[in-house]
């Protein structure tokens, strides 16, 4: 995902780059295209969401009782957190990034 959003990214440069006003179709065209990278980010908020849950979850569970499988599911559940942060930082980057990319052809 992170792929097809630096990809779109570039191609709204491009447009930039051209210096030609957009018409309202294809300015609806890109909002249409961001709308479904926030829909992505927001599902993805939505794992992360859970991961930091069960993550936190498993480690008071341990506190409460000290068994190694409950240590061993909570070490996975936060070596699964750290790439899902580094991902959904990416994406709401992107998606940022896409925003000022658009008020920027809004504008020319």
């Amino acid at each position: 995902m992170i792929k097809k959003l630096s990809d779109y990214e570039a191609y709204l440069k491009t447009l930039l780059e051209t210096g030609c006003p957009l018409t309202a179709e294809q300015l609806l065209s890109v909002r249409t295209h961001i709308g479904f990278f926030q829909h992505e980010r927001l599902a993805h908020e939505m794992v992360l969401v859970l991961f930091a849950l069960l993550t936190v979850g498993g480690f008071l569970f341990f506190a409460a009782c000290p068994d190694i499988p409950v240590l061993i599911l909570s070490a996975l559940f936060l070596v699964l957190l750290v790439p899902y942060i580094k991902h959904y930082y990416g994406l709401e980057n992107g998606v940022q990034r896409l925003y000022d990319l658009y008020a920027e052809l809004e504008n020319l």
